[in-house]
């Protein structure tokens, strides 16, 4: 990054300043764009994405992550009386092959989770943003949010004067988003779970104004409580 923006090799090797300093001056002179997603969002996606079905989809690597992360979570959090979640508390794909039955589900993916020091012991798809891209050190220009990109990136593409040479590219729905998965999924899990899940990574709810209110609706026990 440094040599991109005419940052000399003998500026960089002579040991006068820190690597790192270098960098940050060089960061300063740059524009710097941030992404987020509501983190429930994130981590379910995180979950779907690598550790439900380790049979499919492994050019996404789910065959390393059941290796890695999935077979300790069964593991660990595994009752001997498990049985798996009804069907309609997950979304099956019909053009997939399906699980395996040894991966992870939500509600044991979400127990690991909260029981992980996450600052050591974490992987990209779920470290919290706070940990990950140091937003309290890094002056972002801009912060978009995955669910306004649409009309975000078309904006900053705006502000920076570049419309002839980037054009925004528009995210198009599939049939599958017509359900609803947080619903679906979250009603594996307790308020108690929620609470705790929630406070794991409650400094990017409160980062980027991110609010957890309706996920404690879907929870199994919802009806049980009349406040949370």
């Amino acid at each position: 990054m440094c040599l991109l923006m005419n940052i000399s090799e003998s500026v960089l090797t002579n040991g006068k300043e820190q690597m790192s300093s270098i960098a940050r001056k060089a960061m300063l002179a740059t524009t710097k764009v941030l992404i987020v997603r509501h983190p429930f969002e994130r981590l379910l996606s995180a979950y779907r994405d690598k550790l439900e079905n380790s049979v499919a989809r492994r050019d996404h690597g789910t065959l390393y992550f059941y290796r890695k992360y999935g077979r300790t979570i069964v593991d660990k959090y595994r009752d001997k009386a498990f049985t798996p979640p009804p069907k309609d508390q997950f979304i099956s794909n019909d053009n997939e092959p399906k699980p395996a039955g040894i991966e992870p589900t939500w509600k044991e993916f979400v127990n690991y989770l909260i029981d992980t020091d996450l600052e050591i012991y974490s992987d990209d798809h779920w470290i919290p943003y706070y940990l990950y891209c140091t937003p309290c050190s890094l002056n972002y220009t801009f912060i978009l949010k995955v669910e306004t990109l649409d009309a975000d990136q078309s904006l900053i593409i705006e502000k920076l004067n570049l419309k002839n040479k980037i054009h925004p590219i528009h995210r198009h729905k599939g049939s599958q988003d017509k359900l609803n998965p947080s619903k679906i999924y979250f009603r594996q899990l307790t308020q108690q779970q929620i609470s705790e899940l929630y406070n794991k990574y409650k400094l990017d709810f409160e980062m980027f104004d991110y609010s957890a209110e309706i996920y404690y609706s879907y929870a199994s026990d919802f009806f049980q409580y009349t406040d949370y």
